[in-house]
């Protein structure tokens, strides 16, 4: 048993209903702003970028724990579009920080309400409590995943193992 007293079989059965969550909103996202040439990879970004100010691609991609490589595309796409825009970086000559235009900010702005109107009616009984509940621990879920996940980073470095990132 789990200090709070859920089963390790509870645990597994949130980690699985995690990616089913993801990609119904992934499927939501792509219903709601699809229109906009707006999907759920680049949702994620603008969100970030809206929420946390400038970073770079490897930023983004450590955050999203995917590569730089699976990053570029979209922020190329973003910017190609008008709600990125790309700047030199003071601290690194080959890595430019991507920042939201005004028109990146407005859309972000947009998705988050027209997504906060949708989901009042796709799910309007959903308990405050519970959301809340479910919240707290998908948030110690993932900051338990960090700590582990950075532990074996150092523990591969200390070995000789190269970085992931």
């Amino acid at each position: 048993m789990y200090k709070d007293g859920h089963s390790r079989q509870s645990i597994l059965e949130l980690i699985d209903e995690i990616p089913v969550a993801y990609y119904r909103l992934s499927a939501m996202a792509e219903q709601l702003h699809g229109h906009m040439g707006v999907g759920g990879p680049h949702r994620s970004i603008l969100k970030m970028l809206f929420v946390d100010g400038e970073q770079t691609a490897p930023d983004l991609a450590r955050r999203k724990l995917v590569t730089r490589q699976a990053i570029q595309p979209h922020l190329d796409d973003l910017q190609a579009k008008g709600f990125v825009a790309a700047v030199d970086n003071p601290r690194h000559r080959r890595s430019s920080l991507y920042s939201l235009t005004k028109s990146g900010i407005d859309l972000c702005v947009a998705i988050q309400k027209r997504e906060l109107e949708e989901l009042e009616t796709w799910v309007p009984d959903m308990d405050p409590a519970a959301v809340a509940s479910a919240l707290k621990a998908v948030r110690d879920l993932n900051e338990a995943l960090d700590a582990r996940l950075a532990g074996a980073a150092t523990s591969r470095q200390a070995d000789g193992e190269p970085s992931a990132a």
